[in-house]
């Protein structure tokens, strides 16, 4: 009788949780939540599973209207002739190293910014910090005159155009791509990090540098590791300054415009997508590495708050 008396109270307790407006509203809302995110993640994903499709399809498998997704002469020939255009393995490694290079400074260099924001304060601290934020507002194109003449005029007369230095002198700057955003990330993480931390490390004997590296930074891994997942994605597909600092270095997101499919309108298409593909492989490799790191980092940083 116990047994019974508890499945039918169970019973009672689900029915009145699901069968009520509060239970009918949940579950509409469930299934709201569901068609957006599968709508969302269709919208996101289906030009890119498209691209990858089309990557392995043939020249006959175009001229085929039959032939919607799955190619009937599945081929590797159009990998292979633009990674042969793109000189793919020869300009991977190079582009990696300096993608890499200029990433890693970013963190460290807004990783440093967003401490002194979020821990030190000192006059001026707010006017600073919201011309920081303008950097967010002003789209790159205003100031890329302006850029140019600097570095093509360096200190005078030293010429660093189509040369790595211009973005990696903006990088040690704190100039360099969205660099506004990681500051901005890297403060909010640092702000809300208890003092006993820095109090600890006082009493430890560590300075103000110190206390950044051997402290602030270990507790900040996930948003670091968010931080350079977005520079690294942003800077090996940039070609707002790489085209105009090194519009003539063996990079490959230069060599896109090299790509020639032929007098053929389809094989074009087929090689742009080929060529896309292969230039955004290395993002997802990395994303799918630091991917768990990617999601804390943004939660810790308070971003979607």
């Amino acid at each position: 009788m116990t047994k019974k008396k508890k499945k039918e109270f169970n019973f009672k307790r689900w029915a009145a949780k699901w069968f009520s407006l509060n239970g009918f509203m949940s579950i509409g809302w469930k299934i709201v939540r569901t068609i957006i995110l599968v709508g969302c993640c269709y919208t996101i994903l289906y030009p890119f599973l498209l691209k990858i499709i089309n990557s392995f399809k043939s020249f006959e498998d175009y001229l085929d209207p039959a032939v919607q997704f799955i190619p009937k002469y599945f081929t590797w020939e159009n990998i292979q002739a633009v990674m042969s255009q793109l000189q793919y393995k020869k300009l991977f490694i190079p582009t990696l190293v300096y993608t890499l290079l200029v990433s890693l400074i970013q963190v460290f260099i807004c990783g440093l910014a967003g401490y002194g924001f979020g821990r030190f304060k000192f006059k001026g601290r707010g006017i600073l910090f919201g011309l920081m934020l303008m950097e967010l507002l002003v789209p790159p194109q205003v100031l890329m005159t302006t850029y140019f003449i600097r570095f093509r005029f360096f200190f005078g007369g030293l010429n660093l155009i189509n040369t790595p230095w211009p973005v990696i002198i903006m990088a040690v700057t704190g100039l360099g791509i969205r660099n506004g955003l990681y500051i901005f990330m890297f403060r909010q993480t640092f702000k809300n990090m208890p003092k006993e931390l820095e109090e600890a490390a006082l009493i430890d004997g560590c300075g103000a540098f110190k206390t950044f590296y051997r402290v602030m930074m270990p507790n900040a891994v996930s948003l670091m590791v968010t931080v350079f997942l977005i520079s690294f994605a942003w800077q090996w597909t940039d070609t707002s300054y790489t085209s105009r600092f090194q519009g003539r270095t063996d990079l490959l997101v230069n060599m896109i415009t090299y790509v020639d499919g032929g007098e053929e309108a389809i094989m074009v298409t087929q090689y742009n997508n080929t060529a896309a593909v292969l230039i955004v492989l290395p993002i997802m490799i990395v994303y799918l590495i630091g991917q768990k790191f990617f999601i804390q980092g943004v939660a810790q940083s308070g971003i979607t708050g």
